[in-house]
């Protein structure tokens, strides 16, 4: 298992993110790199820029990263990297993801949400890596995830026996259906019930990036599970 990505906003959905994050790491060796973004003070001054990067966390913040800190020393094979960035762009990203040699990125609700232009802008540079994203939901409280059902796109040519393996270096999770994202709701929701799906699997395609993009709703909030999205060239 290599390291695992959570840029945040430090809500307390981080928390989460970071117990599922260790399940994930299958008692393996693993750092947790928890990216804090932040713009560039648009500034002459060393002194303007040192205030305006310094501003600290608020208290709600300071109380999830202490107990992000408390989960990680009670792991036995995890441990926890705090990276402050400031500014991003995806020759910026593609190093990052190097440096800390990072095989899972786990976006959370909240950062996703987040109506800071930095955060928006870096989830479609995150979407457009080779990097598999676990997406979580809002409602996200399982932290042991085991039975996964695929959502094929239409212009897909991947079958769920054609990821299974490569899911296995990733998660430990198991294929157990097949469907297509033009299935309807009800339909969707059904199969899920049936086959105790608690996570979701999707592929995806690079997109241009656009600073202002309004994406519509993605999978995790609209079927209420968290989708592990893998970029479509696997191998």
């Amino acid at each position: 298992m290599k390291n695992i990505l959570i840029p945040s906003t430090l809500q307390s959905d981080t928390i989460n993110a970071v117990k599922t994050a260790i399940n994930s790491s299958n008692g393996t060796q693993c750092q947790l790199v928890l990216m804090l973004l932040a713009d560039i003070p648009d500034t002459f001054s060393s002194a303007s820029l040192l205030r305006n990067i310094n501003k600290g966390l608020s208290t709600s913040q300071e109380n999830v990263l202490q107990m992000c800190r408390q989960i990680i020393s009670e792991s036995k094979n995890c441990s926890l990297k705090i990276h402050h960035q400031y500014g991003i762009s995806s020759p910026v990203f593609k190093n990052l993801m190097e440096h800390f040699t990072i095989g899972l990125t786990i976006i959370t609700p909240s950062f996703k949400s987040s109506k800071k232009k930095i955060n928006t802008y870096c989830v479609q540079i995150i979407s457009n890596s080779k990097c598999p994203i676990l997406h979580t939901n809002a409602n996200f409280e399982e932290e042991i995830l085991s039975q996964a059902l695929y959502i094929k796109n239409s212009d897909s040519n991947l079958h769920a026996e054609d990821l299974q393996t490569y899911i296995n270096t990733i998660l430990s999770l198991k294929i157990v259906g097949e469907t297509k994202t033009n299935e309807n709701k009800p339909f969707l929701t059904d199969t899920i019930s049936k086959n105790n799906i608690d996570i979701l699997i999707e592929t995806r395609k690079p997109k241009k990036l656009k600073l202002l993009k309004t994406e519509k709703k993605a999978l995790n909030e609209t079927l209420g599970l968290p989708v592990l999205s893998l970029y479509e060239e696997i191998s």
